[in-house]
Parts: C-alpha cells; structure tokens; sequence
C-alpha cells in the first residue's frame, strides 16, 4: 500500500448524471469524493430525455435549477404524436398529465436531454470543493480490504497507472459495469429485448413540425416500422431511432446508410442532414442479485437496466444516489453502524423491480403496436394507442414508494399497491413526506426545504414534550426539530399539515434526511424522550 497516491473516503467510478448526483449529495454532507471517467468529457449524446417530478425536486434543492430549466423542452411539447409518417394524417395524441399542478410538490416533471442535465450537475458542483472529477481515467483493478478498497487507475492521456485507497467505491459505471463483472454479481432478467440506433442529428423539418410541438414522433406506416423521430435541444437537432434487426450489426450503420435512411423516413431525398454521432444501445430489463459487496456498491444502470420507455431509468438511479448518500455520509461521520448501508440493497431493489415492471409493460405495448401494425390489425392498434398515455403518466410511481427496511419503524410489513397514474399523499413510514407550504421567518418555504442533512422531527401545535426531548437528543444526535403552529417555528397559513400528516396536534412525525417518514405517533405518549430514543436506537442511530 505504500505506492498510494491518494486517500479519499469515496471514489465513484462513472461521471454520469447518477455518479455525479451522487459526489453532489455526498459534498452537500460534506463528504469528499473523487469521481473518475473513462471518456475524455461529459456525453455528446442527449440520451435519456425525461426527467421525473421527484428528481426535479432534487435538483431543485440542490441549486442552480434555473440552469436546467432553460434545457427544457417547451411545456406545450410534452407529448408524443402518433402517425402514418411525418408528412401523413395524425392517428393520436399521447399527453402528459398535470402539467401545472404543483399540489404535491414545488415543482413538476420535466423533458431535458441528459447532456443537459449533466452538464447541470457539473455547474452544481463546481463550488463544492469537496468533489474532484478526473476524465480520462479509466479503474482498471481494485482490491478491498479491512479499511476500504484499493483501486488502480490509468490515466489515459499519459498511460501511467496510480492507486488510490477509497474506504467506499461507488459504481456508477453504467450497462455494462466493469466493477459489477469483476465482483462477479449476476443480473437477473432479460439482457436482449431489442437493439437500437440513435442517431443524433440535425435538419430542419419545421414545416412539418413548427405547427405541433411534440418530444417525440412515431410511425403507424408499415414501411417505417422500427423509425422514430425525437426532439433534442436545440434548433433543429433531433434523435431518430432506428430499431436493429436480429441480422444487423454496427457496421451497418454507416454514415451512407443513416443519412438515406433518415431521407426516406421524413420522404425527404434531398434533405440537407448533418449527422453529429451515433449511440447504440441494448434494450434490456435486468436487476443485479446484490447491490453490494463490502465496501463497494452499485448504482444506476450498474444496478438495474431499465427499457427506456417510460423514462425511468436514469430517474431510478438518481434515487439511488439520493438513497445511499445520506447513510454513506453517516456511517462516515459515526452517527450510524455500518449496518446502515445494507438497507440500500433492501429499499432499492423493489423499487427497480417495480420500475422494470411497468417499463416492460411498456415496451411490450409497443410491441403490440408494431405488430398490429404489420398484420394490419386496426382494432387493436386502435386499443393500444389508447392505452399509451400510460407511458408518460407515472406520479404514482414516482411519489408514491414505500420503503420497507430497518431504516424506517415501519408500522406493518404489507406492501401497499401503488397505482402508477396516481399519488396518494401520506405519511405511513417508508413513504416521501407529504408537501406541505409553511412560513418561516416571514419566508415562504416547503417541507421538502426542511430536509437534507438530519433528521427532522415535525411536531404537532400542542406537542411541546416532543421538542423538549428532541432538543435534549440533538445536543448528540443528527437530529432537528420544528412545531407547527400559528406561533410555532413553522407556521401553517393553510392550516392543513396535520390533517395531510396524519396526527393529532400533540402528535409528531420523524422524517429521515433524504424526506422518507422514519415514524409517527398520532399524539402524545407517556415518556417522549425515551420514546424517541428508542426509535432512533432502531432506526441504527444513537447509542
């Protein structure tokens, strides 16, 4: 170990939007992390475009949120248009819902390219000191042992190799993760539902497009089966999707071949295209057997691998990140046993199996789509075109998750049943903290505003022997809390926290840092303090 060149509490292999979500909440607990790239810089290709209302509450809190904002596709854009082809008769209109409606959150979904997204996230970042991002290093070994894990490092640009000493490796390295091969973990799932071309261009087809903003075009006539067209940012940038065959490989591909399959889609032969590059990619449905292995962990697309349609993916590791973080950082700061960490795997993985569910279900319609289209099945064509507003449609999903784990007192081990289209505030444990509007020192502010770093005990207007214990514990503990009252340290203009929470006013509600309800108590209980205790004490925080 003597020829280590540097030692960091975490090193995170992959700077995508989850390895980078993940170096911005470990520096917002004031964690330092190394974050390593392989490539020479951030994504050239737009990718994932859909950016979830729960991820965009993040990013709000994270800062900086108008610099995504002005990335982001105009509102009414948001929906997909089915039809015989660019140039032929509309057959439908799949529209997302709730556009404007804020009520269960300061801010709502939206569509930005994942480029734009990453550079975001990269803007973020550069005022925290805490993270250092090196492109152009590739991990090539590492080795764990009882303090942490070794890793070996080549530096691209010059060939020569370093070792750095991590006391946690985070996998943020994408599909096709080297460090989730390398630990041998197995995926679960099918590897191979389709193959796909993207390819990321530019050409002006507003006179085709300018009187209906869409973010995405699909087509109904059988001659371009397979072929999508896609809004990126920009003018005049788009992503057309071309589906592989099971014959084809890469290097049918070709330049020459894109450019007189994109003229022949739009029925344009003289169409003036400038191809900027090309992804390919594997459309799969796969979770790993472990989301750990000692010191080491996986996230994002490492983790599970998820069918694009719905928009899912990156959305799903970016929860990853937020989820593993705040325990990391803890179990750093010695506020929690290492025993912390193993609720990862154990809050995470419903959730992506879940989400892999409903984007199989997904994928399969459009299968279905696609095939009634070939038979010239028009009933069921017409049925499944209905059926795809469910594909953009997802509050449900995406608020609505409980976890079920040691970090969270949880009142029945039942999983309830999640409606994808529909959230349903509460505070059962497990569950995302209903939003509630508060006023703090004369300022407007949310209860999503109140929680990051500690935990939070939310009291009701008559629970003063509830603050009177959580004061007691802070003075150790990571632990603040709040009364709601017309003359509390929160008050509620509305006058509809307790209801929404699900108490008494003598009643109080803990919630964990990344805004999950750890516990509840409808009122007040004989001992507060020693009540408190003992929850922290099970919630593996505390002595």
């Amino acid at each position: 170990m003597s020829n280590i060149t540097k030692n960091i509490p975490v090193l995170i292999v992959g700077a995508g939007p989850v390895g980078l979500s993940m170096a911005l909440c470990l520096a917002r607990q004031n964690v330092p992390s190394l974050v390593v790239e392989k490539h020479s810089g951030r994504t050239p290709h737009p990718r994932a475009r859909g950016v979830s209302m729960r991820t965009m509450e993040l990013f709000r809190q994270w800062g900086n949120i108008n610099d995504l904002l002005k990335y982001e596709f105009p509102r009414e854009a948001i929906r997909f248009i089915w039809s015989e082809s660019l140039q032929g008769n509309e057959v439908t209109r799949v529209e997302m819902k709730g556009l404007e409606n804020y009520t269960y959150g300061p801010i709502g979904a939206s569509f930005v390219t994942q480029d734009c997204v990453e550079e975001y996230l990269h803007h973020t970042l550069r005022p925290h000191h805490e993270v250092e991002i090196q492109f152009s290093k590739e991990m090539i070994s590492f080795e764990e042992n009882s303090t942490g894990v070794a890793v070996k490092l080549l530096d691209r640009k010059t060939n020569k190799e370093e070792l750095v000493h991590a006391q946690y490796l985070i996998a943020a390295d994408g599909a096709h993760s080297s460090i989730r091969k390398q630990l041998e973990i197995e995926m679960e799932g099918p590897d191979n539902l389709a193959r796909s071309c993207s390819v990321y261009c530019e050409f002006d087809v507003s006179q085709w497009t300018q009187h209906r903003p869409s973010v995405g075009f699909f087509f109904t006539d059988p001659k371009l089966l397979g072929r999508s067209l896609f809004t990126a940012y920009g003018k005049n940038r788009w992503i057309v999707g071309l589906n592989l065959k099971p014959e084809n490989t890469k290097e049918d591909f070709t330049d020459e071949y894109c450019l007189n399959e994109i003229r022949r889609i739009l029925d344009m032969p003289t169409l003036e295209i400038k191809i900027i590059n090309k992804s390919f990619w594997t459309m799969a449905a796969q979770v790993a057997k472990q989301y750990r292995h000692g010191r080491t962990f996986l996230v994002g697309d490492a983790a599970h691998r998820l069918p694009p349609t719905g928009g899912l993916g990156m959305n799903t590791g970016v929860a990853d990140a937020h989820n593993l973080a705040w325990k990391l950082a803890f179990v750093l700061k010695s506020y929690a046993s290492d025993t912390l960490l193993d609720t990862y795997y154990d809050e995470r993985v419903p959730i992506a199996k879940r989400n892999i569910e409903w984007s199989t279900e997904n994928a399969k319609r459009f299968f279905d789509i696609f095939k009634a289209i070939q038979t010239g099945d028009h009933e069921t064509l017409k049925i499944k075109l209905q059926e795809q507003q469910e594909n953009l449609n997802y509050v449900g999903l995406d608020l609505g998750f409980i976890y079920h784990s040691r970090a969270v007192q949880s009142e029945n081990d039942e999983v309830i049943s999640v409606l994808p289209d529909k959230y349903i505030p509460t505070t059962l444990p497990g569950s995302r903290a209903p939003y509630v509007q508060f006023i703090k020192d004369d300022k407007t502010i949310s209860t999503l505003d109140l929680f990051e770093k500690n935990y939070v005990l939310l009291i009701g207007a008559d629970g003063y022997e509830w603050q009177t214990a959580a004061n007691e514990l802070a003075s150790t503990l990571p632990l603040e809390s709040y009364r709601i009252a017309h003359n509390g340290d929160l008050i509620d203009p509305e006058n509809v926290w307790h209801e929404l929470y699900e108490i008494t006013t003598t009643g109080a509600v803990l919630i964990r840092p990344d805004g999950h309800v750890a516990w509840r108590s409808n009122s007040i209980v004989e001992q507060p303090l020693k009540t408190v205790r003992q929850v922290l004490n099970y919630l593996n925080l505390g002595s």
